[in-house]
């Protein structure tokens, strides 16, 4: 097990993942666009429970640690581990202000950071970052690379003239990235104007086959501005207890196709346009497939009733409450 952290050309330790905050969204983004020609990598975020052994081996193991945001920069582990080696990264996105109050908050634990910015390379998001860095805390080694976002799903142009069906998911065998590449090979003798489209990242260094009938657009920010586009939400997991994806799907309006064992089945079984199979086989999901596209009517106002009853903040809520209350 310890052999695959060693293996990893990059290793992120974070503690803000999925938090209101904009800190972690560069670092993540670029995670999950890393393609396997890269080399494997892995986040992982100190917020979670789960986290303390990745963490302590992915800082002592990796060749290559990042440690993103001055509050991952703090925790004890991430002191002692920089203080070990002096290859790992900082990638800072504070300014003085919040320097200032961490100072105030941890003195001891801050007097060891700076020590360690003085030493560790330094990733900056800007020359102002960076000026501030190297002119107050005596940092040396330090490189600006900026911030990103993912711009690339508005550079996408769909054919008009041509069916389009999606998944969004990460690339893994549970998400049933092979069954999407049959059913989209076969569908390329039976029906040539559609056109398949998966929107996720590889998750797995695990051999998996990926048709070259299908688009794959890897990772996006927002894969909902994908899925808008196209007519089809064809979940092929094996199992999926209730993905939000397909929840999204369903609340703009979008056909949906779902095995029997996900969660979304129950959703959709019986409603215009959708169809559940029952079979995990690329000839049923295929003639699912054909059967929803095929539906006529008011399909999206239809699917967007029955999701507002499931999916929208005001059912939730009336749910929740009457479970707890």
């Amino acid at each position: 097990m310890l052999t695959h952290y060693k293996k990893l050309r990059f290793a992120v330790i974070t503690s803000s993942a999925f938090t209101e905050g904009g800190d972690w969204r560069s670092i993540y983004l670029f995670v999950r666009n890393l393609s396997p020609s890269d080399g494997s990598s892995q986040l992982v975020n100190l917020g979670s429970k789960r986290s303390f052994r990745q963490s302590v081996a992915l800082l002592l193991l990796s060749p290559t640690v990042i440690v993103n945001g001055l509050g991952t920069s703090l925790h004890w582990r991430v002191i002692l581990a920089c203080l070990l080696r002096p290859s790992i990264a900082l990638y800072l996105h504070e300014t003085e202000y919040m320097l200032g109050q961490a100072r105030q908050l941890s003195p001891f634990r801050f007097r060891l950071f700076k020590w360690i910015v003085r030493r560790n390379p330094l990733l900056c998001v800007s020359r102002q970052a960076e000026a501030l860095y190297r002119d107050q805390y005596g940092a040396t080694n330090t490189h600006v690379i900026y911030e990103c976002v993912d711009g690339s799903v508005k550079l996408q142009q769909f054919n008009p003239s041509r069916q389009h069906i999606v998944m969004v998911g990460s690339i893994n065998t549970r998400k049933g990235v092979e069954l999407f590449s049959r059913v989209a090979d076969l569908a390329g003798k039976q029906f040539p104007d559609w056109q398949f489209h998966w929107v996720g990242g590889v998750a797995t260094m695990d051999e998996i086959y990926r048709s070259e009938r299908v688009l794959w657009h890897g990772w996006h920010w927002v894969p909902g501005k994908v899925v808008a586009k196209c007519d089809l939400f064809f979940l092929s997991s094996l199992d999926d207890p209730c993905p939000l994806a397909a929840l999204e799907a369903a609340n703009l309006g979008k056909r949906i196709v779902a095995y029997r064992r996900t969660g979304t089945a129950e959703v959709i079984d019986g409603l215009p346009g959708c169809r559940v199979f029952e079979s995990y086989d690329e000839n049923v999901a295929l003639e699912a497939i054909s059967g929803a596209l095929g539906d006529n009517g008011d399909i999206a106002k239809r699917i967007i009733e029955v999701s507002r009853t499931v999916s929208s903040v005001e059912a939730f809520a009336a749910r929740l409450a009457n479970a707890v209350g």
